[in-house]
């Protein structure tokens, strides 16, 4: 194996253009910390890539194919070691669920800081449910905490995609399927796994239920093989994921409201 003589772009920068970040995000990228010494995260890490990418030597293409494929959150949650798990793992979707549900306990702690991150006064009820979800979670009832994750979701992903609800599934799931833009690309893949997680399922025609976690499924029939421990981890996964997110919005609003004159 050969080991990366890593060093950041960005280094001794007090400014970078778009194109100049994205270049230096492509460097970051390779960083991995299982493998290379020790780095501290660039300054200007987080406008291109999510925190817990770093260190994970994953590349955007295999984050990108593993939300698009398998529904997998990556935003914010799982952490760097969890990334780099899942997309060595087999193709199989079983064979990714399996790796979140071996991390189960990494997972879980940093889904709990991401909640202790998220206290804007306006996220209003969100962070209370995610909390009730992380209680049931740590209980054991890790179904249980699905269920509330998958119904406390689904106003969180109207706001975080900025479409109005009088648009319905429609618009969610046409922000969903977009492809990553030129323009701070990471940005789409925290709206990827809501594709999934609508995918076509009609209970009433004996539809297939669909491979990967499905909210019609899950909130229509309540399959428990369907809603099995790792696509459990998943739904909880998108709900702090889509909360922490929320917070950032939340933060970067109030920053142009009440930027002094």
């Amino acid at each position: 194996m050969v080991v990366m003589s890593y060093s950041d772009p960005s280094a001794g920068r007090m400014s970078m253009s778009i194109g100049a970040l994205l270049d230096a995000a492509r460097t970051w990228d390779l960083y991995d910390n299982s493998i290379d010494q020790p780095h501290p995260m660039p300054w200007f890490y987080t406008g291109a890539r999510y925190e817990n990418w770093w260190g994970s030597g994953v590349k955007f293409d295999q984050l990108h194919g593993l939300v698009k494929e398998h529904g997998i959150p990556v935003a914010w949650v799982p952490p760097a070691d969890v990334l780099r798990l899942l997309v060595a793992a087999p193709d199989s979707h079983d064979a990714k669920l399996d790796v979140l549900v071996a991390a189960e306990a990494d997972i879980r702690q940093l889904c709990h800081q991401r909640v202790t991150e998220s206290d804007h006064d306006w996220l209003e009820d969100y962070p209370r449910t995610a909390r009730l979800v992380m209680a049931a979670w740590d209980d054991g009832h890790v179904q249980a905490a699905a269920c509330l994750a998958l119904a406390g979701a689904e106003d969180l992903m109207f706001r975080v995609a900025r479409v109005d609800r009088s648009k319905n599934y429609h618009g969610l799931t046409e922000e969903a399927r977009r492809e990553p833009s030129d323009w701070l690309p990471h940005l789409q893949l925290l709206l990827t796994p809501i594709n999934t997680l609508f995918t076509s399922y009609f209970a009433h025609k004996n539809d297939p239920i669909p491979a990967n976690l499905s909210r019609h499924a899950v909130l229509h029939t309540l399959p428990l093989d369907h809603l099995n421990h790792g696509h459990s981890i998943v739904a909880i996964m998108l709900l702090i994921s889509l909360l922490r997110q929320a917070q950032q919005d939340a933060m970067e609003s109030s920053e142009e409201w009440f930027e002094p004159e």
